[in-house]
């Protein structure tokens, strides 16, 4: 089940990248947010329970905080997408546990051993060589979509740091079905004046069907799978399959795109992944973004 899911959550980029051919970021955005708040939201109700309980005052506030950090991520995610390539996104979405154990240092909430600081200092190298494109210049034409791309990671810390109080008052489902709702509520505004003007009648099939998958299977579906594996698995075997995510999205980008990542790129990738490895050995850092609502539940960030 979590291989599966992080199997799905991979092909979320190489779908946004279809999607975007036909359909401009912030449209697409928001057609993903409503169609995957509304299967969330049908699913809290058909599920009752918790799911139908009141919402303290004292819950708002984190549940407002974490509907804003869920748009700004939503957005970073797919504008960025729309200036890099598939593969950079994936892997830089991989740095959240590195941008969460950053700032728990900072917050100090932790201290670092001498491992710790050497996987921080390995992963930030590896993530300049893929934000860099391929190398550090400033000219190079992925820099500005995989600056985004990081901004969106630290967004989806941001995230889970919010929705987690949520989470422990109402529920995972209802917590995520919700926080979906109030992003899609805050992104709106921004995208109907884009949306008045998209010509939706003219989108290809392959557009419609990277953005009804990245809203269903790669994010619902993949959601509920994950969720059953930390039930059966717990959340630290089933955490270990998260990195398997951007290869996942490196190979279906490859299959789907005919992507490639070059060669300092690609060492990049294994000293952010060893980054990782080594700096959150002390946390329970943040997974990536496609695991974001049972994530919260484990709780994951």
């Amino acid at each position: 089940m979590p291989l599966l899911a992080v199997v799905l959550w991979g092909g979320i980029y190489p779908g946004a990248k279809l999607g975007l051919r036909d359909i401009p970021p912030l449209s697409f955005t928001a057609g993903r947010l409503i169609l995957a708040t509304a299967l969330l939201l049908a699913m809290a109700w058909h599920r009752g329970g918790r799911a139908a309980g009141r919402i303290e005052g004292r819950v708002w506030r984190s549940l407002l905080l974490a509907g804003l950090a869920q748009t700004a991520f939503q957005g970073l995610l797919v504008a960025g997408l729309d200036r890099t390539t598939a593969s950079n996104g994936a892997i830089l979405q991989a740095t959240a546990p590195l941008l969460a154990a950053i700032w728990v240092v900072t917050a100090g909430q932790d201290r670092l051993g001498r491992r710790q600081w050497f996987g921080l200092l390995a992963g930030l190298a590896g993530v300049a060589l893929v934000v860099g494109g391929g190398g550090l210049s400033l000219a190079s034409r992925y820099l500005s979509g995989n600056l985004l791309e990081l901004a969106a990671a630290a967004a989806w810390v941001w995230y889970s740091l919010a929705v987690e109080p949520v989470v422990r008052a109402i529920g995972t489902l209802r917590a995520t079905a919700l926080s979906m709702a109030l992003a899609t509520l805050f992104l709106l505004p921004l995208a109907l004046p884009e949306m008045r003007h998209v010509a939706w009648g003219q989108v290809s099939g392959e557009a419609w069907a990277g953005l009804v998958y990245g809203a269903t299977a790669g994010m619902v579906v993949a959601m509920s799978l994950w969720g059953r594996s930390i039930h059966r698995l717990g959340p630290r075997q089933t955490m270990l399959y998260t990195y398997v995510e951007p290869c996942s999205a490196v190979v279906v980008a490859a299959l789907v795109l005919g992507e490639t990542l070059g060669p300092s790129q690609a060492i990049g990738a294994a000293l952010a992944f060893a980054g990782i490895w080594l700096a959150s050995a002390r946390f329970e850092a943040p997974l990536p973004p496609a695991a974001e609502p049972q994530l919260a539940a484990a709780p994951d960030g």
